[in-house]
């Protein structure tokens, strides 16, 4: 745990509702255990992606579902400075190892990718659980804004396959092909991540 993240993001899970009571029957009291218990799923999509808790439940998670459910959890107990961000970077392979093979065979650098993450201040912090590339995908980000947690399934897949058909046709790439591309290599990063056991809190 870093220094930033034990003062910022080390608060009690002190609230009322589903998932801070969710939270505490697995053992966990502070907001930093369980961002560390999510971090250390693995990296996959909740079949049941609509449930907040389905990265529990499911024992998995993207970057969209975990942090989806942080910001949530953190929201809930009265930490609204903790901001859910949406951003869109530039994924190559040197800052997603394991998908420049499939962008190479296709002849391009680097792809649109949306990515979600935590902010408190000028903070950003990532709970993905993805291995670290070459450099940090902040350094690529395109842009980012803020968005609630009840707000992301929806507009996350509108605005992320926009961007990456615009993206498409500015370099004469059939958009259908380059959303397919993209799914190649969310695939590998998936197939690429170890799969740890989540820590279950001190209770269990």
């Amino acid at each position: 745990m870093s220094i930033a993240e034990s003062q910022m993001l080390d608060f009690p899970i002190d609230g009322t509702g589903p998932l801070s009571n969710d939270a505490r029957s697995r053992g966990y009291r502070r907001f930093v255990e369980v961002a560390e218990a999510v971090r250390s799923l693995p990296y996959g999509r909740p079949r049941d992606s609509d449930h907040i808790l389905a990265v529990f439940k499911e024992e998995r998670g993207t970057y969209s579902s975990k942090h989806r459910y942080l910001a949530a959890l953190a929201h809930e107990c009265g930490h609204t400075e903790v901001q859910l961000m949406f951003g869109l970077y530039a994924m190559s392979e040197n800052n997603a190892p394991g998908v420049g093979a499939v962008l190479d065979a296709a002849g391009i650098a680097a792809i649109p990718e949306a990515h979600c993450y935590l902010m408190c201040g000028e903070r950003r912090f990532d709970y993905t659980g993805l291995p670290s590339g070459g450099a940090s995908l902040f350094e690529s980000l395109l842009e980012e804004r803020a968005i609630s947690p009840c707000e992301l399934p929806a507009a996350k897949s509108a605005y992320h396959r926009g961007a990456v058909a615009d993206w498409a046709r500015g370099r004469g790439i059939d958009p259908d092909s380059a959303w397919a591309l993209r799914e190649k290599c969310i695939e590998l990063l998936a197939k690429s991540t170890p799969h740890p056991h989540a820590r279950r809190g001190r209770g269990r």
